[in-house]
């Protein structure tokens, strides 16, 4: 059983824990005096850095920093930190110099969050060919369409399709996708190929229960369809099977679809009609200082997207 003053300790560990993590990011605030800069030095969001100076100053019970629209400058008190900071910095990179600690081993367990579609496309075949290069890594990937809070779980990192990143977070754009409207070319040689969004009522469209309303964009105008079908499937993978065997019309994002379009088992249809986009983000927790695991299976993702899209 944990006494009272066990509490206390913990406590207070806590508190100067956070405490000396806001002194850090006062100094990288206070080298760039830019809260834009220290931001992006820092892999955290600008308005989590904002809120923890601002929490810093409360504490102390004195402004550190003078800000502008334009500019930002140091206090007296703000002075006398920042040369405290660089000393504290100095030490610590001399110790780290001592311990003879190889800071380059990836290895450990990374845990991700990420949504079912993207996680059968891309995840398994990018998991595999990082551990070919880190055969010390693990991974616990937790798939489905929960919006998990990063804040308060185990995961090291979530890949989440958005247009809204959440702003307490690292976000980190991915790639750009869109849905696609397609069939087999033996359902169009049968029923036709629609070339309106209207259209689509005389056809077989086949999507999950809660998403049959589809959206078309053209000359500024918004279309909203609604639409019907004889498979109603709550499965992405499921319906693009279904579309390749005949059944009917489809709309799903491009990244799913692409595969069957180049290869000719699916043709796009209504593509003169703009369907809304999104994009997917590698999102992960403000940090100090980035696990090596983390750092290294992020610039892996981006650099597999980039190549392969470069092909």
């Amino acid at each position: 059983m944990r006494t009272l003053t066990g509490f206390s300790t913990e406590y207070t560990m806590h508190k100067m824990h956070k405490r000396f993590e806001r002194y850090v990011l006062f100094g990288e605030v206070a080298k760039q005096l830019s809260f834009s800069k220290a931001a992006e030095n820092l892999g955290i969001s600008r308005s989590y850095l904002s809120s923890q100076i601002g929490q810093l100053e409360a504490e102390l019970k004195t402004s550190l920093l003078i800000r502008s629209t334009r500019s930002v400058r140091l206090t007296a008190a703000g002075e006398k930190i920042l040369a405290k900071m660089n000393g504290i910095n100095s030490a610590i990179v001399e110790l780290e110099k001592e311990l003879d600690h190889n800071k380059n081993e990836v290895e450990g367990v990374l845990r991700i969050t990420a949504p079912t579609i993207f996680s059968h496309r891309y995840l398994v075949d990018i998991c595999c060919e990082f551990q070919h290069l880190h055969p010390n890594i693990s991974f616990d990937l937790d798939i489905g369409y929960q919006r998990v809070d990063l804040a308060k779980s185990h995961f090291d990192l979530a890949i989440r399709a958005t247009n809204q990143p959440p702003e307490n977070m690292v976000a980190k754009k991915l790639m750009p996708y869109q849905h696609l409207c397609c069939a087999s070319p033996d359902y169009l040689a049968k029923n036709g190929t629609p070339t309106h969004p209207d259209q689509l009522a005389h056809h077989n469209c086949m999507s999950d229960p809660n998403l049959r309303k589809w959206q078309f964009s053209s000359q500024g105008k918004t279309l909203h369809v609604e639409t019907d079908g004889d498979m109603l499937i709550s499965d992405n993978l499921l319906l693009l099977d279904a579309a390749i065997k005949g059944k009917g019309l489809i709309k799903l994002p491009c990244y799913l679809v692409e595969e069957a379009l180049e290869d000719g088992r699916l043709v796009q249809v209504l593509s003169d009609y703009y369907i809304a986009s999104s994009n997917i983000y590698l999102i992960y927790p403000p940090q100090l200082r980035t696990s090596t695991k983390l750092t290294a299976f992020i610039d892996f993702v981006h650099n597999w997207f980039h190549q392969s899209k470069s092909h």
